[in-house]
């Protein structure tokens, strides 16, 4: 197939974002509209300079910290009502026009509150954004997946969790809070110190997923499982090195949530050719397609399962069962929509 043949097939499927972070993945054209609007977090920069800044240069930089640094900007703006609101609805507004039918955008509520936004403000705000893009477009569907920083700490990941309470999917008609997941620094904060939050999302009925073996190693993600229990594993990229592991994700039905250009930028894989996707998948393990911040990682979702075929030779019946799987993988209630109509392809992976 010729690059455009891949677009022009990969267009066809209704595709399911399931790892998307909302202040990754904001229009630099919006940031820049209200740099202009409140102040400049980064002066003397002409459109084109700012937007480069906002993204991930192959160039310039080359760490984890290097791709954290690019969400200080977008911090600046994101603490007001109105622009979470604008921003949550642009969001989805994106991910419809990449040919995404299902979005769970995940937000660190704690982090846009500086300007004194309440936790439940930020994300009535968020919700009402995604609600007023989805009653335009009733064949989307959309949830939001609060975030707890492991920096933070355990108990304030159940202060956050007591005070999302009213935010549940089963209290409103249309979007609401559908999971819960603790990001950030994987080394100092291991997953036991938040097995009594886990424990408190599972008694709220909350789904759950966990940031794991990005920065660190697969017994990170062992730990994960044994102590928080969850349904999917943002990353969990250093699984490849565990057959033991592997053979246990499969077994348990654990659904890993795979970014394949933000793993490169980051570093949890040197080369994207040694990505274990392909692993994963021979394992038998359930994957979902994801962007992990598609602004900083200058991607799409369409561009991630393209760069897939690119790098493992996958085929269109292949690109077919990892679309699927990734709708199937979903926390939003009534489960995966997106191809109900459609049967399922043959399984193995061309390559």
């Amino acid at each position: 197939m010729t690059p455009q043949d891949r677009r022009d097939f990969l267009r066809t499927m209704p595709l399911a974002e399931l790892h998307r972070h909302f202040d990754g993945s904001i229009r630099p054209a919006t940031l820049w509209e209200l740099s202009k609007k409140y102040y400049s977090a980064v002066p003397d920069l002409d459109f084109e300079a700012f937007r480069h800044y906002l993204e991930w240069d192959d160039t310039l930089d080359k760490s984890l910290i290097d791709y954290l640094d690019k969400f200080h900007v977008p911090l600046q703006y994101t603490q007001f009502y109105d622009s979470i609101m604008r921003i949550a609805y642009e969001i989805a507004e994106d991910a419809y026009a990449d040919g995404v039918r299902v979005l769970e955008l995940r937000i660190n509520p704690l982090i846009h509150r500086r300007a004194g936004l309440t936790t439940r403000q930020v994300l009535h705000a968020t919700r009402k954004g995604l609600v007023s893009f989805t009653e335009k477009h009733p064949d989307f569907r959309s949830g939001i997946i609060v975030i707890a920083m492991r920096s933070h700490g355990g108990n304030m990941a159940k202060i956050l969790l007591r005070e999302i309470l009213g935010e549940k999917e089963e209290y409103h008609s249309q979007v609401g809070v559908i999971g819960f997941d603790i990001a950030g620094p994987e080394a100092p904060f291991p997953p036991l110190l938040f097995r009594g939050a886990y424990e408190l999302a599972g008694h709220m009925g909350l789904n759950k997923t966990v940031h794991a073996g990005e920065s660190e190693g697969p017994e990170r993600i062992w730990e994960a499982l044994d102590n928080l229990g969850p349904a999917r594993i943002g990353h969990g990229t250093s699984a490849g090195q565990d057959p033991e592991l592997l053979k246990r994700l499969a077994s348990e039905g654990v659904v890993l949530e795979v970014c394949l250009s933000s793993n490169l930028q980051t570093g949890a894989v040197a080369d994207l050719r040694e990505h274990p996707l392909p692993r994963f998948l021979d394992a038998g393990i359930k994957v979902a397609m994801c962007t992990d911040n598609p602004t900083v990682s200058a991607t799409s979702l369409s561009r991630e399962y393209e760069l897939a075929m690119d790098l493992f030779g996958f085929n269109e019946t292949d690109m077919l069962a990892l679309a699927r799987s990734s709708c199937e993988g979903t926390f939003l209630g009534g489960g995966c929509l997106c191809y109900e109509d459609l049967k399922t392809p043959e399984s193995g992976v061309n390559r």
